[in-house]
C-alpha cells in the first residue's frame, strides 16, 4: 500500500496532523518519499515512530531516476508499505508527490490518502469567498509582467464565472505578490489573505482590495494563501 500523508502546515508550530487511527497505518512505514528530508525528519519526530528516524529510509523524490522509481513502487505492490509525505499539508497537491502517485497508478499499485490538512480548503472555509465555485491555480508566474497579465485575466474570470481564484507563494516573494494583487486587482473585489494555517499566528482575514491598500498585510516569511473573487 502506498500511503499519502499528510504533514503539519504551520512550520513555527508544527502540530501532529493524523487521525489515531493513521498513526498506525504510518508507523508501519520504514519508507518514505518526500520533497525535502529536512521538514520530513521533523514531521515524523510528531508521528512517535517505532524505530529511530535515522534508521528510516527517507528518500527525496527529485533525487529518484525513474527506475529507482519504479523498483519503490514496485516493492510496495509486492507488499513493502511506503509512504509519501509533502515538506507541508497534503502530498500530491502542487507537490512532487503526485508523480509518485501516477506511477504507482500505472503499476497498478494501491493508493490510500489519509485525512489531514489542507491549506487550500482550510482557506477557502475561512475566506467566506464562493465554495461552491473556485480555481486553484498553484503559483503565479513568476516573471512581472507575466503575472500582473495573469492577475487581470483571472479577476476577468473570476467575475464573468463567480470563480473563487486560489494560489499560493513562495513565503519570500509574499511580499511581491501582495503589492501586485493590489495593484492589480479591482478596489471592490475581495481578496482574503491567510498565513501560518493551524499555527499558534494563524491569521485568515477577508477584505475589498481598496480596504487592503489602507492597512498592506505583513506575512513575512510565513506560507501564505491568497484567494479573490470580483464583485
Amino acid at each position: 500500500m502506498l500511503y499519502l500523508v499528510p504533514s503539519p502546515l504551520s512550520q513555527k508550530t508544527p502540530k501532529q496532523p493524523l487521525l489515531e487511527a493513521d498513526l498506525a497505518l504510518v508507523r508501519q512505514c520504514n519508507t518514505w518519499l518526500v520533497e525535502n528530508a529536512k521538514p520530513a525528519r521533523a514531521a515524523l519526530g510528531l508521528f512517535n515512530m517505532p524505530v529511530a528516524i535515522r534508521d528510516l529510509q527517507i528518500l527525496e523524490i527529485a533525487q529518484l531516476n525513474p527506475q529507482q522509481r519504479h523498483d519503490v513502487i514496485q516493492r510496495c505492490k509486492a507488499g513493502d508499505p511506503i509512504a509519501v509525505m509533502s515538506d507541508a499539508g497534503c502530498p500530491g497537491v502542487a507537490d512532487p508527490g503526485a508523480e509518485i502517485v501516477a506511477l504507482a497508478h500505472r503499476l497498478e499499485c494501491p493508493v490510500h490518502p489519509l485525512v489531514g490538512p489542507s491549506s487550500i480548503l482550510l482557506a477557502l472555509m475561512a475566506s467566506g469567498l464562493n465554495g461552491q465555485n473556485f480555481r486553484f491555480y498553484g503559483y503565479p508566474p513568476l516573471d512581472p509582467g507575466q503575472r500582473d497579465a495573469w492577475i487581470k485575466q483571472s479577476e476577468r474570470e473570476s467575475k464573468t464565472q463567480q470563480c473563487t481564484q486560489i494560489v499560493i507563494e513562495t513565503p519570500f516573494r509574499n511580499e511581491k505578490l501582495i503589492d501586485a494583487l493590489l495593484k492589480q486587482l479591482s478596489d471592490s473585489t475581495l481578496l482574503c489573505i491567510g498565513w501560518d494555517l493551524t499555527g499558534d499566528e494563524q491569521q485568515i482575514h477577508t477584505k475589498t482590495v481598496g480596504h487592503w491598500k489602507k492597512r498592506v498585510p505583513s506575512p513575512g516569511k510565513s506560507p501564505c494563501l491568497f484567494l479573490w473573487l470580483s464583485a
